[in-house]
């Protein structure tokens, strides 16, 4: 598990990575970055990380908007907030992203851990959101959050991930049962995971980084279907919320 420190401060920061190495797993891999560029070259050099730790006034940033960022690269992220003013931003994180926690400064170091266990024990949970492909590499495994949309060109099936493009072996009606049902089967030749969807128009859908996926005719009305059944069930979730 990769743990990401975000905050300012900087002694802020080796503080509390010492506290949660002494008292979380020792296969817990920590790193701590304190502005936008810094937390930038940890992305562009396509780190993984499953829970950010992230302070809300990151120097003249708003570290609420950055982790829509992170999000947008790495949906699986778990975020927990760290603020010294909890007044003025409670209701705005709710509204722009859903966190496991928001914790005030001075950090109350045992909810903290408390916090941390239950995001480790919710992502062993999901341990089956992961699937192994056969690639000319060998097998590799993919986390299925990342994958935006899957191509099938004859029988090779051609994954877009979040930082890399895998080409695997299999028929993309085999697949279409296997991944979770955020996934539309919209054309014979594509697979594509809802998550991204930027716009839908009826005829296609256009994703979050530019591409623009045809939903044939035949389908448009089951696509419809579904494409809404989605939006009412996320609708859900963030009232919950």
């Amino acid at each position: 598990m990769k743990i990401l420190i975000c905050d300012d401060n900087f002694d802020f920061c080796k503080r509390l990575e010492l506290f949660l190495a002494e008292n979380l797993s020792p296969n817990i891999q920590f790193y701590t970055c304190q502005s936008r560029e810094q937390l930038i070259k940890l992305l562009s050099a396509k780190n993984r990380f499953d829970l950010l730790l992230m302070d809300i006034c990151l120097e003249q940033d708003n570290g609420i908007q950055l982790s829509k960022i992170i999000l947008e690269q790495l949906p699986q992220t778990s975020v927990i907030f760290i603020t010294g003013y909890p007044d003025l931003f409670y209701e705005t994180v709710y509204l722009s992203v859903r966190p496991c926690g928001f914790l005030k400064k001075p950090v109350d170091k045992e909810l903290l851990l408390s916090l941390i266990r239950q995001v480790i024990q919710e992502r062993k949970k999901s341990a089956n959101n992961w699937i192994y492909l056969k690639t000319r590499d060998g097998m590799r495994k993919v986390h299925i959050s990342e994958i935006h949309y899957i191509e099938s060109c004859k029988h090779t099936l051609i994954f877009h991930n979040y930082n890399e493009i895998l080409e695997s072996y299999g028929r993309l009606g085999d697949l279409s049962h296997v991944l979770p049902d955020y996934f539309f089967h919209c054309h014979k030749s594509f697979l594509v995971n809802a998550r991204y969807i930027r716009n839908y128009n009826g005829t296609h859908f256009l994703l979050d980084d530019g591409t623009l996926i045809g939903i044939s005719q035949t389908r448009r009305k089951t696509i419809r279907q579904k494409f809404f059944q989605y939006l009412d069930q996320q609708a859900a979730i963030n009232f919950k919320q």
